[in-house]
């Protein structure tokens, strides 16, 4: 029975040692993606600026973005660019965005760490979308491009409204 508790015992204590000193290894930080300007817009160039902490061991730092748009339908020319060294631990690239049609942008990094793979976690970016003010459609925020003709299916419906109206008084 001693023999059992101390047998018990002892792999008790080579479990938390294991735990303890495991503990302390700690995951790499994060990389950080800045983007420039902030809030682009569909068609823009964005300079992407990541900073990757302890990048020593980085190599090969690639950017992946994708552009959307609503119904999370993507655009499938997406964006695979080599990212050049800034500075310490920083690396930059500028792309232009292609689609007028985007809503959104999906991005992140990949980049080899000690002959390994490893990639961050995707990040989404809603696209400023310029208000057409100004356009030739007379600073109306319809899209149809024809200003003034919702007003012919109207006419139509009062005169016909009116037609139906005489017929049931005689």
């Amino acid at each position: 029975m001693r023999d059992n508790m101390r047998k018990f015992l002892i792999a008790i204590i080579v479990i938390v040692g294991l735990c303890i000193s495991t503990s302390g290894v700690m995951a790499a930080s994060e990389p950080t993606i800045v983007l420039d300007p902030e809030e682009p817009t569909p068609q823009s160039t964005v300079l992407f600026t990541v900073t990757i902490p302890d990048s020593e061991t980085v190599s090969n730092v690639r950017l992946i973005v994708k552009e959307c748009k609503e119904g999370d339908i993507c655009f499938t020319d997406s964006f695979n660019e080599s990212m050049t060294e800034k500075d310490v631990d920083a690396f930059e690239v500028e792309i232009t965005l292609k689609h007028d049609t985007a809503t959104y942008i999906e991005y992140h990094v990949g980049y080899l760490n000690n002959d390994v793979w490893e990639e961050s976690d995707s990040e989404k970016l809603d696209l400023k979308i310029e208000s057409n003010n100004g356009n030739s459609n007379g600073g109306n925020d319809d899209t149809n491009g024809t200003p003034g003709f919702e007003f012919i299916p109207f006419l139509a419906a009062i005169s016909i409204g009116i037609l139906l109206f005489r017929r049931k008084r005689f």
